[in-house]
């Protein structure tokens, strides 16, 4: 919200009139107490990738138990975020993380929906995972 401070001068006395804006911005989650980071393996992989997106619901079927595994050849300062498919970023599941080579596997949680109401409405997002030099995306789908 930003605050507009108008000064008005009347006969030597100071009138402070507040008008205040909206001002619409993106909302990221930035909660990532439910993000897990594990190495996974400790061989060294040949190159960067991102697997594909592994969904499932929780035993209470109340959120989406979501994973990918990364491939990290090298030691490497990177991102991982998931947006929906206006471009818009969601959440940062690694923001500006290093991590040493080797493969990782990522878990995250979104809450489960059925309608178009909610932070997560079915639809399809895409995982972006993120270097100096490149990026690579997976889609996935929430029914």
């Amino acid at each position: 919200m930003n605050i507009n401070l108008i000064r008005f001068y009347f006969s030597g006395i100071i009138v402070l009139l507040f008008f205040t804006v909206a001002v619409n911005s993106q909302i990221i989650d930035k909660d990532t107490s439910d993000v897990v980071i594990r190495k996974t393996k400790k061989d060294i992989p040949a190159e960067y990738n991102i697997s594909d997106v592994i969904i499932k619901l929780d035993k209470l079927q109340t959120k989406y138990i979501i994973r990918v595994d990364l491939d990290i050849p090298l030691k490497t300062t990177l991102k991982l975020s998931v947006s929906d498919t206006s471009g818009n970023t969601l959440m940062y599941l690694i923001n500006d993380q290093t991590l040493k080579g080797g493969v990782y596997r990522v878990r995250w949680e979104m809450l489960f929906c059925r309608s178009s109401d909610c932070d997560y409405p079915p639809g399809r997002y895409l995982c972006a995972f993120e270097t100096d030099q490149f990026i690579f995306q997976r889609d996935f789908y929430i029914k």
